[in-house]
């Protein structure tokens, strides 16, 4: 995941792998919950979540129970979303956040399974020409 500021400017980059996903909606619904979590980061800034799983933001907005197998997990990011205040939760386009993607195949090419990975306010420079490419 990547945290910009409302202007697009990089913020920080969080890069892991999730063990014993059961479906594309569980890893989206642990991707959103960590990406809340890390967005406590900057209690004071405005941040937008993007995520091109338009079927998880209708879920984790609504407002109704979700009695599934993954409702806990639901409720984790409806919670955290609303105790964020300044964040937000939006559908974004794959074709646009090529960050995300090259961080996802990063995580999932490395050996490193299980353990998380930070960069702060300058990216891994394996990323730089992707920022300055998904930026324009």
């Amino acid at each position: 995941m990547v945290a910009r500021d409302h202007n697009g400017c990089f913020l920080g980059c969080k890069m892991g792998r999730f063990r014993e996903v059961s479906s594309p909606l569980h890893a989206e619904l642990l991707a959103l919950r960590e990406g809340l979590r890390f967005t406590a980061k900057w209690p004071d800034i405005c941040i937008c979540l993007e995520s091109d799983a338009q079927g998880m933001i209708n879920t984790v907005l609504s407002r109704g129970v979700d009695l599934s197998p993954l409702g806990c997990l639901i409720e984790d990011c409806q919670e955290l979303l609303h105790a964020a205040g300044r964040v937000s939760v939006v559908h974004g386009f794959c074709e646009v956040n090529g960050v995300a993607d090259r961080l996802a195949h990063y995580a999932l090419s490395s050996h490193v399974f299980g353990a998380e990975v930070e960069w702060w306010d300058s990216p891994p420079v394996w990323l730089s020409d992707t920022l300055i490419y998904d930026s324009s």
